[in-house]
């Protein structure tokens, strides 16, 4: 029992501290701490929470998380002193290297398994071992001991920007979206979608992309966001007429969408923010567009998918009336309306923006100011321990990478990779594109969405933009397909956690989520050929690219699905899908401008057709 108490003590700890940090209170009491302190002190109370947490071993835990908690409290009392002078105390930075490797390499794989410490043995072994590398890949070889300083105590390794970002700012985030649940707010969320949706046919599961998608983006875990809202919308979908493996795709890609959805973008929006030391607000500016596209086809697709294959809306109850909804719409509204307005207006950062909305949220519900539930200080208390206990992974994986991102600079082999994938590019960019794309795909495999980031921005962003690729457009290209490995087989986390949800075998519900979310293969490439579609260029460029898009999604979910208004042939699904293509092909020459705009034309005179010819049912292209 005391082992529990200590446990959320440690947890709520992850979360008040950030606060007091966001709130300048630190600074105010007249202390003067690096951020490098606090990130530290995190990560060991981070790791000492995961070292806790697996029964059966009580005496290794104490123990490891002992030492945890010691490597928290070292790296916070000693960082001033040995990150400017580690050289000066061998003996002590090598023992704090070694409790940095171990205690966070062991918390990780408890809580997010192999796949990033296999990566980082890799690197230290490559780094031992460099002077045996063929070609450009051949280093300097650099001794074990300082390997293992150079991690516990370099504030480019473990206590670099990565965890300095999961910190000061994604904590705060998770906090948040604790708040707004216990508040109330996903229960709103959950009506509104259900109202977006309609009583028509497939509303439940467009609600199911309405509510996953907004709480996927508020979770920042596609996995997690599939277990605790696909709880209720797969079984609806299922009574709805959905078969498992579609209703378990629907779900998996609607969460995973989640991460692509400002205003956090699965966490990455902070990092991409620090990695290209551009504003948080051009961030999610620029993934505006592509989310609305990304849900749209999805939307589409079940659209019509339920129109042709006769599906009912499958409502478990009817949809609250908006008299209802909108009076509680404040538990929403007013900390969202804060959260903006902080970041637009005031152009506060990006913490002491969420903190402000927190704060608002909690007035809300401490009040019962909206009618939609009433919270009490307990209940924020225990918002403040769930909280940090999500964040524990996220601190874990953050740490981990930045170990990886120091050994890759430290060793060389950054620079040996971006010659390997240079000289390629140099011969075709579509095949180095292709090659990024996989191996994005490849290198996300169990992988959280920060985690797959971190790596991908690190790896494979580098070389395309020494290739003249915008650096905004290829940290997004690599950030989807990054993404995208959560529902492409052979390991779609969160197509498999649908699909044990839904009751159904693992790999067909992943390929229909491949087939489900096919817009997110196709809008990376279209950021790299036609930026405007991250807001960057001319208004009128991002205009043709909106609509463009908005012809061509329509026309391919049609051919895929051999339906529109009603059943297509073989013949003119082939002509829908030459159209589709067509008006996504990039505009950069007057050639392909001209191809864009024809097919553009063509495909909305046969939207125009389908609609006057079936005023009363279904049009390709509309959603309902």
């Amino acid at each position: 029992m005391q082992l529990i108490w200590l446990r959320s003590g440690l947890c709520a700890l992850i979360s008040v501290i950030p606060l007091i940090w966001a709130l300048d209170l630190v600074q105010m009491a007249g202390w003067l701490l690096y951020p490098e302190q606090i990130a530290g002190l995190l990560f060991g109370l981070a790791a000492a929470i995961a070292l806790m947490g697996q029964a059966g071993r009580l005496g290794i835990n104490i123990l490891l998380s002992s030492a945890a908690v010691w490597v928290a409290l070292h790296l916070f009392i000693r960082f001033p002193v040995l990150s400017e002078g580690a050289f000066y105390h061998p003996a002590e930075s090598l023992i704090l290297g070694i409790g940095v490797v171990v205690v966070g390499i062991e918390a990780l794989r408890r809580v997010a398994g192999w796949s990033l410490i296999v990566i980082l043995g890799v690197l230290i072994f490559y780094a031992i071992f460099s002077n045996y590398a063929p070609g450009k890949l051949e280093g300097r070889p650099i001794p074990v001991a300082d390997i293992i300083r150079f991690i516990g105590t370099d504030s480019t390794a473990t206590l670099g920007a990565p965890l300095q970002v999961a910190a000061f700012i994604v904590v705060l985030f998770i906090l948040f979206g604790r708040i707004l649940l216990i508040t109330g707010g996903a229960d709103v969320l959950t009506s509104a979608a259900r109202k977006l949706a309609g009583e028509r046919q497939g509303a439940t599961a467009k609600m199911a992309v309405i509510a996953s998608g907004f709480m996927g983006s508020i979770s920042g875990s596609a996995v997690s966001n599939v277990m605790s809202t696909g709880v209720i919308t797969i079984p609806a979908m299922r009574r709805a007429g959905f078969k498992p493996e579609k209703a378990g795709a629907i779900e998996a890609v609607a969460s995973t969408g989640g991460q692509i959805m400002p205003p956090v973008l699965g966490a990455a929006a902070f990092l991409m923010a620090e990695f290209l030391q551009m504003p948080y607000h051009q961030i999610i500016l620029a993934a505006l567009l592509p989310a609305a596209f990304y849900f749209y086809a999805v939307y589409l697709q079940i659209s019509l998918m339920a129109e042709r294959d006769n599906l009912g809306a499958g409502d478990d109850s009817r949809a609250k009336s908006w008299s209802v909804i909108l009076p509680h719409s404040g538990v929403i509204v007013v900390p969202m309306g804060v959260l903006l307005g902080a970041l637009f207006w005031f152009s506060a950062p990006p913490g002491k923006a969420v903190v402000w909305a927190s704060l608002a949220l909690m007035m809300i519900g401490l009040f019962n100011l909206t009618g939609v539930r009433s919270i009490t200080l307990r209940g924020i208390g225990g918002a403040f321990i769930t909280a940090g206990e999500a964040s524990t992974q996220i601190l874990l994986v953050c740490a981990v990478a930045g170990m990886i991102i120091g050994l890759l600079s430290s060793s060389g082999l950054s620079f040996g990779l971006s010659f390997f994938l240079l000289q390629l590019g140099k011969g075709s960019v579509l095949l180095l594109l292709l090659l990024t794309a996989c191996v994005s795909i490849l290198l996300g495999m169990g992988l959280p969405t920060t985690g797959v980031y971190l790596l991908l921005a690190t790896l494979a962003a580098p070389p395309l933009i020494q290739l003249g690729i915008g650096a905004l457009e290829a940290h997004f290209f690599v950030f989807y397909f990054g993404l995208l490995s959560m529902i492409t087989p052979p390991v779609a986390l969160a197509a498999f956690a649908a699909a044990s949800v839904a009751g159904t075998r693992a790999m067909p519900t992943a390929v229909e989520s491949v087939r489900f979310g096919w817009m997110a293969f196709i809008l990376p490439f279209i950021f790299v050929y036609q930026p405007a579609m991250l807001m960057q260029g001319a208004w009128l460029d991002v205009l043709w690219v909106a609509g463009s898009t908005m012809v061509a999604i329509p026309l391919i979910t049609a051919a895929m699905l051999g339906f529109g208004r009603r059943t297509l042939n073989r013949e003119e699904r082939l002509i829908v899908m030459v159209l589709g293509i067509g008006a996504l092909l990039p505009h950069g020459t007057w050639v392909m401008s001209s191809i864009t705009l024809v097919a553009s034309i063509l495909g909305v005179a046969t939207i125009l057709s389908h609609m006057n010819a079936h005023r009363s049912g279904p049009v390709i292209g509309a959603g309902k």
